[in-house]
């Protein structure tokens, strides 16, 4: 192995200007697509709001996992702390860092459509395309998801690998680093993200021990782990610093695996492969893209080994445990550039006869095109965009928030269901642990928000489409219905000791 001294993500003179552009278009297409945009009175979305609520529970002092009990991964809610830092008011930070994440997953999906087809102006096409198919398919959701903030990792893990083996070279010892670094990332988000970087590591060591170069496997592997130790420390010593080891290694893998997957509340969904189709816009290109790499085993023989192994590996570990909502879907959008770089080398033999300038002139038209063209189709297509025409003061949590913030030091329970925002639009923080009802059967998070109803532990307590029985402190201070996810549903607001 050998130490490249320049960084293989700006190893490009244009670096900039691509990165601007990719920005720019997500810029673009996430204020029309993502709830989180400053265009909707909120994101209504229940992952969303949990993830925000631990992240500024720790601009406040408290612990994930130990004071406020939930069950990503702690760089999600390091990222979501990040947000409120900016903004705890409105999601401001959070869109701003998911068009971040997301402009440069967009300069990376034009790498990897650049490094299939040899081609630069393939970039512009992958970029520009990449980013208008995805946010309109159903695994987008919402916006602002898991799924969707580590797309930028897994590109980087997928071009590393592609990138070497089309330059028929051994990995330095920056990408074993990098590579280590990102499969750390993924493991600390949601380690079902892991399935790409475990089938990208299989497809490695067979490379280089079926082409000669096993001496050169160990090196790699000790780098690999260098960069993977060198951000799990970090994220352990900030545990074990806040006395919350144990907590995390509980909540996070003990729960995840033997609580989680068993509990499959929250309704149908479709299996896998359909999952898949209902995702057309990228699942097309991503097959295609595989395909591509895989009738062509002269040149790119070791590059579709990889994306295979890389594509089957997530697609395990993604869908596993039985669970399949249409978000889980997404990380496996990271293979449609690998389709948009094979239309592009596809078409690269038609067009060798047009001149440089006509060329050059083609791929700036349609990537200003899409830059202008990309929100309006946006909006005509997003699923999300009925939320724009709802004012903020007619939702329930701002609506419920008007009266919480009437109490001098109110306190609050999301109780039955995933949260809905309550504790974001009144500004209050959880006074415990279990903060809402989430998609496990912990005996000890029932127990706690059972005994926090009958002992009116908190002052006003909101749920969702049933109300709470008579025999409690609780009385009924207000209704409203918000429509979510196709389906309209009624919200309570309860208040201790007052009159129905």
């Amino acid at each position: 192995m050998t130490l490249n001294k320049t960084s293989l993500f700006f190893r490009n003179r244009g670096f900039w200007p691509r990165f601007l552009f990719a920005c720019l278009m997500s810029f673009g297409v996430l204020a029309v697509c993502s709830k989180s945009s400053f265009l909707y009175p909120m994101n209504d979305w229940v992952d969303v709001h949990c993830f925000f609520t631990v992240g500024r529970g720790m601009l406040h002092g408290l612990t994930p996992y130990l004071d406020l009990y939930e069950q990503k991964g702690p760089l999600i809610y390091f990222l979501f702390a990040l947000a409120g830092a900016i903004s705890e008011t409105s999601f401001l930070g959070v869109w701003l860092i998911e068009c971040l994440c997301y402009g440069w997953f967009l300069y990376l999906a034009g790498r990897i459509a650049e490094t299939l087809s040899a081609s630069g102006k393939a970039w512009w096409i992958g970029a520009a395309v990449t980013a208008v198919l995805i946010p309109l398919t159903p695994a987008f959701s919402h916006g602002s998801s898991a799924e969707e903030l580590i797309l930028p990792i897994l590109a980087c893990g997928l071009l590393t690998v592609l990138k070497a083996q089309t330059e028929n070279r051994l990995l330095t010892i920056r990408e074993g680093l990098s590579l280590g670094l990102c499969a750390a990332a993924a493991l600390w988000t949601k380690y079902t993200f892991c399935g790409l970087f475990f089938g990208l590591a299989l497809a490695v060591a067979l490379w280089y021990l079926l082409t000669g170069k096993g001496r050169d496997l160990p090196p790699l592997i000790l780098y690999f782990l260098i960069g993977a130790a060198s951000l799990s420390i970090l994220i352990l010593l900030w545990f074990a610093a806040k006395g919350a080891l144990s907590a995390l290694w509980q909540a996070y893998f003990v729960d995840n695996l033997t609580r989680y997957s068993q509990n499959i509340r929250g309704g149908r969904y479709d299996a896998p492969l359909p999952n898949l189709l209902n995702n057309l816009p990228w699942s097309i290109p991503g097959v295609f893209g595989l395909m591509y790499l895989t009738v062509r085993p002269r040149k790119t023989g070791w590059q579709a080994l990889s994306a295979w192994l890389s594509a089957v590996g997530l697609f395990v570990f993604t869908y596993w445990s039985g669970r399949r909502y249409p978000y889980y879907a997404l990380p496996l959008s990271v293979f449609a550039p690998l389709g948009l770089g094979a239309a592009c080398a596809l078409v690269k033999p038609l067009a060798a006869g047009l001149q440089p300038r006509v060329k050059t002139g083609v791929v700036f038209a349609l990537s200003v095109l899409l830059l202008a063209g990309g929100p309006l189709l946006s909006y005509r297509l997003s699923p999300n965009t009925y939320l724009m025409q709802i004012k903020k003061e007619d939702t329930p949590p701002y609506r419920f928030a008007e009266i919480i913030r009437q109490s001098e030091a109110p306190t609050l329970l999301n109780y039955g269901f995933l949260d809905g925002g309550f504790y974001f639009a009144s500004g209050v923080l959880p006074n415990g642990p279990f903060f809402c009802t989430l998609n496990n059967d912990l005996t000890e998070m029932e127990k706690s928000l059972q005994d926090s109803i009958q002992q009116g532990k908190t002052e006003f307590i909101v749920t969702r489409s049933k109300e709470l029985p008579k025999n409690t402190p609780y009385k009924l201070v207000d209704q409203a219905s918000m429509v979510f996810e196709g389906r309209q549903w009624k919200y309570f607001l309860y208040q201790v000791g007052s009159i129905r």
